[in-house]
């Protein structure tokens, strides 16, 4: 890679590559452990995201799904009850093989408009869960529904989550980045002796992270959060931020980092009891991760066997397979889809592709709003556009 390539115009993006290249450099450890690098320039994609702030997140834009509910005909009151339980819950993976369930009754009784009732709910209910290719997916569904039977208004509905689907996109790219420059910033604070901002940066890291879902780079900030606990001597609090690391380290599959914080705590006179204690809850760890790689590979071929019969027009047989790939998925942890993510970067990168998405969607559900005579839905799609940046 040529060094021309990594230099940026800004002179603080320079800086703060530069302490970061020292760092990785000098230290052998990288803020995205669990990533590969990317060769882009830096300076592109940083932001001043304050991740703790409700106001710059769409978490609770548009995700209530009662209305999706009301819109589904259950047959059971005593269902629908336990439906929106499990949703309230977070509990997507319990409902969504219910709903697929029923979704296949629909198809038998040849009710494709619930179908895609059922489609605009899972994909809405699976953003909200950050589950956002099977949202996509979903959506997708029931965009076809609607176009088909030339409902305006579901498909703006559809328009507009999709919209939604790539602004939240977006906005984890956003925090990604946002938390992958917090660490490298709180490593130059330790260095440079401002611990009490170091402490206050990588506490937030650590937090966000984990919200995001990106357990690897959570892990390694837990690190770094031991390194600063050393350097006051508070060895407890040294060992205690070692063995988070691990734990989330096994969970993510990657046991040989887990193993390696291990054997260096035993080295630093870690309690036998303590490390008999860990290790188990780390081998405890590594065996869910084993059973959810299982898991998650029964799931796609039985999605793949899925398009196959859905294709060919055997319905009945292809909806079996889809509802045994959602039962598959729901014996997996609640991490089972964010093990390995892409570098931040890369994510970035892309979420320059999902603004442009977003914008389209947004346009689309609000000309078909306008279109129905709905104009406060209309004006509150565009809205929206204020999330795309």
């Amino acid at each position: 890679m040529e060094l021309k390539r990594l230099i940026s115009d800004s002179p603080v993006v320079n800086a703060i590559f530069a302490v970061a290249l020292s760092y990785y450099l000098f230290s052998g450890s990288s803020p995205e452990p669990d990533s590969a690098p990317i060769e882009i320039a830096p300076d592109a994609y940083l932001y001043n995201v304050d991740l703790n702030d409700p106001s710059q997140s769409i978490l609770n834009y548009s995700s209530d799904v009662s209305e999706e509910l009301t819109q589904i005909n259950f047959e059971s009151q005593a269902v629908e009850q336990d439906i929106r339980r499990l949703l309230s819950d977070g509990e997507l993976k319990k409902s969504t093989t219910i709903l697929l369930e029923i979704a296949a009754i629909a198809i038998q009784q040849g009710d494709k408009k619930k179908l895609g009732n059922i489609m605009l709910l899972l994909g809405k209910a699976a953003i909200n869960e950050q589950e956002l290719d099977s949202a996509e997916v979903y959506l997708l569904e029931a965009l076809d529904i609607a176009l088909e039977f030339k409902d305006n208004i579901a498909a703006a509905n559809t328009y507009q989550q999709l919209g939604r689907l790539h602004i939240r996109s977006r906005e984890l790219a956003r925090n990604a980045a946002e938390a992958y420059e917090k660490l490298w910033i709180a490593r130059y604070q330790m260095y440079m002796g401002q611990y009490r901002e170091a402490k206050v940066n990588l506490d937030q890291v650590i937090e966000s992270n984990l919200s995001i879902r990106r357990y690897g780079a959570a892990a390694s900030a837990y690190e770094t959060l031991s390194e600063f606990h050393q350097r006051f001597h508070d060895i407890y609090m040294a060992q205690d931020a070692a063995m988070e690391a691990a734990r989330l380290y096994a969970s993510s599959g990657q046991i040989t980092r887990s193993q390696g914080i291990l054997e260096s705590l035993k080295n630093e006179g870690l309690d036998n009891l303590q490390v008999a204690s860990i290790q188990g809850e780390i081998d405890e760890l590594f065996a869910q991760h084993l059973n959810d790689v299982s898991q998650n590979a029964r799931a796609r071929d039985y999605q793949m066997l899925y398009r196959h019969y859905n294709a060919r027009g055997d319905y009945e047989r292809a909806w079996k397979l889809r509802i045994l790939a959602s039962k598959s998925l729901a014996k997996t942890s609640g991490r089972s889809m964010f093990h390995r993510q892409a570098d931040v970067l890369a994510i970035l990168y892309d979420s320059n592709f999902t603004m442009n998405k977003a914008r389209t969607y947004l346009d689309q559900a609000s000309n078909l709003f306008s279109v129905e005579g709905e104009y406060e839905l209309s004006s509150s799609t565009q809205d929206m556009y204020s999330l795309i940046y």
